[in-house]
């Protein structure tokens, strides 16, 4: 059966079904539904016109199609699942430890990120988790974590319906009374109790897991006040439910808000706000501009913010992604020699003394302390997906800042130092080299590597002699200009349009090339 036969058979179907409902219709003699048909004709009439066109008509798809298209999803949703990491070990990670510092709704997001990367940490990373998630208002959460996780949970793989139910309760109860605060504040045209209202609904919704109800109160908020204190609060808060939302864009809008009051604020506040932008640079792998941003927010006195990060975030952020991006002069600089990120530094002695190893060229110290550092930062839920591209860098760097110093090099011993096989090492060599990032060649017989000899003589000639002729250009423009001057052969703008003749032009480019071949 052709094409056509097809489109025309699927016509008189409709056609006939159309028909055989406007009777039925018809008998009930509903008002309603004789409008519900009329509809239906129109969007028959719209159908036989696409069909007119050579479209055929969609069918709704069946009961085997949905459940394609739910497994499709499902299969999309195990994809994109956090996965253990594999092949390393997080043993000596204390838990405990860790999220001590944290405080809020960043304790609980940490505790989940740790419970889907690090198996040996899971069981006892969840049942932290329903500990905290049990503070705040977030039912759905807490019932998506307990039905996903039911068999890892086991005591726990129950929904406490009790707390469910009073939850709800509670919930129902301080909205209302929120609601009726914030009805009074407007009706006494109360600016403060408008703010205060606004806010505090914000931290409700954001208690309750719905961010975007919390972003909008909080916005309300800041528009209701002109106080520069209250309107960085009013930021954090927003700041705070965007960074849980991975909201990137609201993030960026509240940080320039804020840092506009920055003027008014304690040194303390502005520190908090250069290290969110800090975590900002992060996720956009702006490397360096974050570094900056995390060294240089200290103050005299340390500070933290547990409701994002704490003061040992604040170290390790800093001192890993200098490490990757500073040069050796940078790297002095910017941090051996700031008295203020040093108080930091010093919380997190096992970067310290990798960053002190790097800069004094004990590379096996500084490799070992990288590898002992490793699981903390795979465990920290902004700095994981990066930390194998920093490490690469960071090795890199040392191979190059190793090999400096000579023209030979033994690669056995290299490899020695940097606690690793003679076949990888020359592996990342090799590669350094093809990316023109060392300068050398290498020996495979002997496994020596041999340095590119440069003449530095030859290099410095020529140098000066570039100087000299850039010297010598620049001389003759501001003599020529002097002797323009000096002649008054200066353009000025007159105050009409003057039309010149021809003769009087020739005149003065014949003056103007006799004055340049006498300076020449």
């Amino acid at each position: 059966m052709s094409k056509e036969n097809k489109i025309e058979i699927e016509k008189e179907i409709e056609i006939e079904i159309e028909n055989e409902k406007k009777i039925e219709i018809e008998k009930e003699g509903s008002d309603e539904e004789s409008k519900g048909e009329e509809e239906k004709e129109q969007n028959t009439e719209k159908e036989k016109e696409k069909e007119k066109g050579g479209e055929e008509k969609k069918k709704g798809p069946t009961k085997e199609q949905l459940e394609q298209i739910k497994k499709k999803v499902q299969e999309r949703e195990a994809a994109n699942e956090p996965k253990f990491i594999k092949g390393v070990d997080f043993s000596s990670f204390d838990l405990e430890d860790y999220i001590e510092g944290y405080q809020g709704h960043t304790r609980m997001e940490r505790l989940l990120f740790i419970a889907q990367r690090s198996e040996i940490h899971q069981q006892k990373a969840l049942k932290m988790f329903l500990e905290e998630v049990k503070k705040t208002r977030n039912i759905q959460k807490y019932r998506k974590i307990v039905e996903k996780y039911s068999d890892v949970l086991q005591d726990e793989k129950n929904l406490d319906q009790k707390w469910i139910d009073k939850t709800l309760k509670d919930s129902a109860n301080t909205y209302d009374s929120l609601e009726s605060n914030l009805k009074k504040a407007k009706e006494n045209v109360n600016q403060e109790g408008i703010r205060e209202g606004n806010l505090q609904l914000g931290h409700f919704y954001f208690d309750k897991g719905d961010l975007k109800s919390a972003l909008k109160y909080y916005s309300r908020a800041k528009e209701a006040t002109n106080d520069s204190i209250e309107i960085v609060n009013c930021c954090l808060a927003a700041i705070k439910t965007a960074m849980e939302g991975k909201s990137y864009s609201h993030i960026s809008s509240y940080l320039n808000a804020a840092q506009k009051q920055s003027e008014d604020l304690e040194i303390s506040t502005n520190g908090i706000l250069k290290t969110i932008n800090g975590l900002l640079q992060l996720t956009s792998r702006e490397f360096k501009t974050a570094a900056h941003q995390f060294i240089h927010a200290p103050g005299k006195n340390t500070f933290e913010y547990p409701e994002i990060f704490t003061s040992l975030d604040i170290g390790i952020y800093g001192g890993f992604l200098s490490l990757a991006t500073f040069n050796r002069r940078e790297l002095k600089r910017n941090i051996l020699d700031n008295e203020y990120f040093k108080n930091y530094l010093e919380l997190v002695p096992e970067m310290r003394d990798i960053i002190y190893n790097f800069y004094e060229s004990n590379y096996t110290a500084f490799v070992e302390g990288l590898e002992k550092i490793k699981p903390q930062l795979l465990l920290d839920q902004y700095l994981s997906s990066h930390v194998e591209r920093l490490y690469i860098r960071i090795r890199e760097k040392a191979i190059v800042q190793y090999f400096s110093p000579y023209l030979t090099v033994d690669m056995k011993k290299m490899a020695k130092d940097f606690g690793t096989s003679l076949e990888l090492i020359e592996i990342e060599i090799s590669n350094l080299i093809a990316e023109d990032k060392l300068a050398g060649k290498i020996d495979q017989k002997n496994k020596i590597l041999h340095g590119t000899r440069i003449n530095k003589r030859s290099q410095t000639f020529q140098e000066v002699l570039n100087f000299g002729k850039d010297y010598r250009r620049k001389t003759r423009a501001l003599l020529l200009r002097a002797n323009l001057i000096q002649n008054k052969m200066t353009v000025k703008r007159p105050r009409k349009k003057v039309m010149m003749g021809g003769e009087n032009m020739n005149f003065m480019n014949l003056q103007l090339l006799n004055l340049m071949r006498g300076f020449n």
